[in-house]
């Protein structure tokens, strides 16, 4: 085991020589979440799966180092240390991790060059727009993965993982699109015009748009991977007569524990 580990260090070194010359991205999460998915279908036995994870991913990790430094951002999300928990438990346990104090520090710290990518919280309703808000106008920047990618426990902490990168299809991905509008529109009509373009909608966030008094923000997460080029979207935005519209990103299903709730 041991062996093979040393060789396969070898062969990403010689690969992120070819990457770097091409100007080419290391951090690719979708890719990282089919990997993951083949083993744990393959997996049988008493060791748990995630186990089988928990090793694949400072493997990844790893070897993500070896091909160039990737530092990570964070800022505190629900109960104490749980960012850093996500942070380490996704990008390795000597990942090199920044702390902010916030989510919009975050994001500037990644428009800035300051980290490779970063960790903000899940979107929630509010009367004070999140994050989200603030990336309008950084189209590079965009949500490309969940946390925890493994669910153990039903009620873990969870993030979203942004960074100045084009989101990939894993094949069992969800999406993220952000538009304002005028003047409210109430769920069931967004859900109608989604439905229409056969959209799924699993969740909506409303909020205030800090651009205009009279401007509403949508945010809406959908089943199934969402491109830029996707004809729906345009066409969903003229049924909703929205004034903005932003593909904020898009990330893998997590595979549920067994004996977790939702787990199969």
């Amino acid at each position: 085991l041991h062996d093979l580990l040393m060789q396969r260090g070898e062969v990403v070194a010689k690969i992120g020589h070819q990457k770097s010359a091409g100007g080419e991205v290391t951090f690719r999460p979708a890719r990282e979440a089919q990997l993951l998915k083949r083993l744990l279908t393959r997996h049988r036995g008493d060791l748990p799966g995630y186990a089988v994870v928990r090793i694949w991913r400072e493997i990844i990790a790893a070897s993500i180092r070896i091909q160039g430094e990737l530092s990570v951002g964070y800022c505190p999300i629900e109960e104490h240390g749980a960012a850093l928990r996500l942070a380490k438990g996704y990008f390795g346990i000597d990942a090199i991790v920044v702390r902010f104090e916030s989510a919009s520090h975050v994001i500037s710290a990644i428009d800035c060059g300051e980290v490779s990518v970063g960790l903000v919280p899940l979107p929630q309703a509010s009367d004070v727009p999140g994050w989200w808000s603030g990336i309008r106008d950084k189209p590079d920047i965009h949500a490309v993965a969940r946390l925890p990618w493994f669910l153990e426990t039903a009620d873990a902490a969870a993030a979203l993982v942004v960074a100045r990168t084009v989101p990939e299809a894993s094949g069992d991905d969800r999406s993220l699109l952000m538009f304002s509008c005028p003047s409210a529109v109430n769920r069931a009509r967004v859900g109608e015009a989604c439905a229409a373009e056969g959209l799924a909608i699993v969740s909506q966030v409303v909020t205030g748009d800090p651009r205009g008094s009279d401007q509403i923000l949508y945010l809406l997460e959908f089943e199934g991977f969402v491109g830029a080029e996707d004809s729906r979207i345009q066409t969903l935005v003229a049924r909703l007569e929205a004034s903005t519209a932003r593909l904020l990103g898009a990330f893998a299903r997590s595979p549920v524990a067994p004996g977790t709730a939702g787990g199969k």
